[in-house]
């Protein structure tokens, strides 16, 4: 048996935090660049203006595209670790999922079936906004964004009552199931996932000394079943390592490179 101090969820936290603050720090207008200029999926919405007029859409520039490029080549490697070690959203949500994981004696968790089903809902969000954006050149995820919407304060781009609403529901969906936005509606999740399913770096499975006891699925913001399989090739992994933090027995999960 071994403690439960979780050292990889402190060094994430730690990293995070400091993206949260320089992200931060941006957003009140210190510094020479605008938050947004780090958003990778600004990329993706560039993408089609590049390709037909040769300019970036609004406030995007190559720092987007470059960022972009970057977080995809890591999918490659790590799979999403870019959301679970990185991504302000998906750090807050994690936060949001401690949070509310408080007023629930058993939080209801949708079947693996419904789960399934609802992740789609992200791949019509990616076409939808991808199609208006480059239809009208103009960043029509603005109004909806909660990365946009939480550190611009509601600036321009935002839509009134109806961003408000969005938010509402967002942190509605987030008291409801863990990792709400990043598991349903999140893009830059749809864009990953081609990519993360290739990802060298996986969490693996001693059988031999694996006890069945849970406690990994447990402790998994994204409710996988590393106790499930040898090598947990899932899409949505993330890599946040608190799988590995939480089991019982030592040495029993690790990250590995393996195809």
């Amino acid at each position: 048996m071994k403690a439960h101090k979780y050292p990889n969820r402190w060094l994430r936290y730690s990293l995070m935090t400091l993206i949260l603050g320089l992200v931060l720090y941006l957003a009140l207008g210190f510094g020479n660049r605008s938050f947004e200029a780090f958003c990778p999926f600004g990329g993706a919405e560039s993408l089609w203006g590049l390709f037909t007029t040769g300019e970036f859409s609004c406030s995007l520039g190559p720092l987007n595209l470059s960022i972009f490029i970057g977080v995809l080549v890591l999918a490659l490697l790590a799979r999403k670790a870019f959301c679970g070690w990185a991504c302000p959203i998906g750090f807050l949500g994690e936060l949001a999922s401690h949070f509310t994981g408080l007023f629930w004696r058993r939080r209801p968790q949708p079947t693996r079936q419904v789960d399934s089903y609802l992740k789609l809902l992200r791949y019509v969000v990616l076409v939808v906004a991808l199609y208006f954006t480059y239809k009208s050149g103009e960043l029509i995820l603005r109004g909806y964004d909660p990365f946009f919407l939480l550190f611009s304060g509601f600036g321009h781009g935002s839509l009134g009552l109806v961003s408000w609403i969005v938010l509402g529901i967002l942190i509605v969906g987030a008291f409801l199931v863990p990792m709400f936005f990043c598991k349903y509606l999140c893009p830059m999740a749809a864009t990953f996932d081609p990519f993360s399913r290739l990802g060298l770096l996986k969490i693996v499975r001693n059988e031999s000394t694996c006890n069945n006891c849970g406690a990994c699925q447990r402790k998994c913001p994204q409710n996988l079943a590393p106790h499930e399989v040898v090598k947990l090739r899932h899409h949505d992994c993330t890599l946040c390592m608190e799988c590995v933090d939480a089991c019982t027995v030592e040495n029993t999960l690790e990250l590995r490179a393996a195809l």
